[in-house]
């Protein structure tokens, strides 16, 4: 099966698609289709990962590319990679998927 999710981003106003699927052996593919030529870069040269990938943020190279890479530090295309993944890897339940709950930061002015 394949994980999903759309990052919808502010200011840059980029749109990036992130799927996520697990080959024979074991390790998770990526593959992504975004507006933003970084956020494919990005993604492109993560290469399959693997489970110690998405639970050692340490050693992560997820982590380590994304510190490496040209993305503003407040890009949100890095939950919507490990999301997917850890959906993918069963450790969020595919059922919460199906409620469709946005993940989302939300301005406050007060």
């Amino acid at each position: 099966m394949t994980s999903k999710v759309k990052v919808n981003m502010f200011p840059c106003e980029n749109t990036s698609l992130i799927e996520v699927s697990k080959n024979d052996d074991g390790d998770f593919e990526l593959k992504i289709t975004s507006t933003c030529h970084k956020a494919v870069r990005f993604v492109e040269g993560l290469g399959p990962l693997t489970i110690f990938d998405l639970t050692d943020k340490a050693n992560s190279k997820v982590f380590r590319n994304f510190i490496d890479s040209e993305m503003s530090a407040n890009c949100l295309l890095l939950p919507g990679v490990m999301t997917a993944a850890w959906v993918e890897a069963g450790m969020i339940a595919r059922s919460m998927t199906r409620k469709k709950i946005p993940l989302n930061i939300e301005f406050v002015d007060e």
